[in-house]
């Protein structure tokens, strides 16, 4: 599966590193989360130059104060490695959860907001796609509200035109859920089809053995946004953002939302409220209501 060659850099803990992954598969993780998660626990060994196992808790403690102050990674990062460490050290070197919930505590983030493209914005992006395939991908994306490594493994039978809907096979959490399929999209899929001579994979690689990588896709939406100016931050995952807030302004339950999304707490979807500007398209702010009377003289006043 690619993972580090050995977990806790010696040979005699290199079984912990095969207990710990079959934990993981144990309890259905995705191939990606485990990745992430035994790389977490290579660096915290390389770190020390000794085997988790040995370490101590101001150790660890030290190791989360070093990813967070010392290399400033982000609050999400930064919780990828105490997930990590929290399932090594309850799993494999048995230490109650309740503990390792306050030896490893989660840091504080504030309420970040998503960028989101208008539609107008959309429309340029999708014009401006370097080539048709790509068009296509981003349609995809912007069209299902779809992650990008489940676009990127988009296969023809999940297609279901009959139902106008898309299944979405081993998503973030390895679950599985459905999504919309719009007549403009599987119009715009069976034309890619036709052009590319798809076999299985509707994006395969360049081999044609599996799905594209993720950095096609981000290849797609970055030069795209740059030929069309669009200089808002966030990568393509801002056409997953706008694809929730659209549906939210054109008047979609906020449930329904969610599980196209994929999110298992409404709490991540209704962030898309703070975001949307339905209800206030016909509001005007109280500084609108007043009527300003600059002095004579004082800059900006009326001649």
């Amino acid at each position: 599966m690619g993972y580090s060659d050995d977990l806790c850099l010696h040979k005699k803990n290199t079984n912990s590193r095969a207990r710990y992954v079959r934990a993981l598969k144990l309890r259905r993780y995705s191939k990606r989360t485990i990745k992430s998660y035994v790389d977490r626990m290579y660096d915290l060994a390389r770190y020390y130059m000794r085997a988790p196992s040995e370490l101590s808790r101001d150790e660890l403690q030290a190791y989360l104060y070093h990813l967070a102050y010392e290399r400033n990674l982000s609050a999400s990062t930064c919780n990828v490695a105490i997930n990590a460490l929290r399932l090594y050290y309850q799993l494999i070197e048995g230490i109650p959860r309740d503990q390792l919930m306050l030896l490893l505590p989660r840091p504080r983030s504030g309420w970040l907001l998503p960028e989101v493209l208008s539609t107008q914005e959309v429309e340029r992006l999708i014009a401006n796609a370097p080539q048709p395939h790509h068009r296509t991908f981003l349609m995809l994306v912007y069209g299902t509200g779809m992650r990008l490594a489940e676009a990127t493994n988009l296969r023809a039978r999940h297609i279901d035109s009959d139902r106008m809907q898309i299944r979405v096979e081993a998503g973030k959490g390895n679950k599985d859920r459905y999504t919309v399929l719009s007549p403009a999209l599987l119009t715009e899929l069976r034309a890619h089809w036709k052009r590319h001579g798809c076999s299985d994979w509707l994006f395969p690689s360049k081999n044609g053995y599996g799905p594209a990588c993720t950095a096609t896709g981000q290849y797609a939406y970055k030069t795209a946004a740059k030929r069309a100016g669009i200089t808002k931050k966030g990568g393509i995952h801002l056409l997953r953002h706008s694809f929730a807030t659209h549906l939210l302004e054109g008047g979609m339950n906020l449930a329904v939302i969610q599980r196209l999304l994929g999110h298992a707490d409404l709490h991540t979807t209704a962030r898309y409220l703070h975001v949307s500007n339905k209800g206030l398209e016909n509001w005007c702010s109280p500084l609108d209501l007043i009527e300003l009377h600059i002095p004579p003289g004082m800059e900006g006043a009326p001649e």
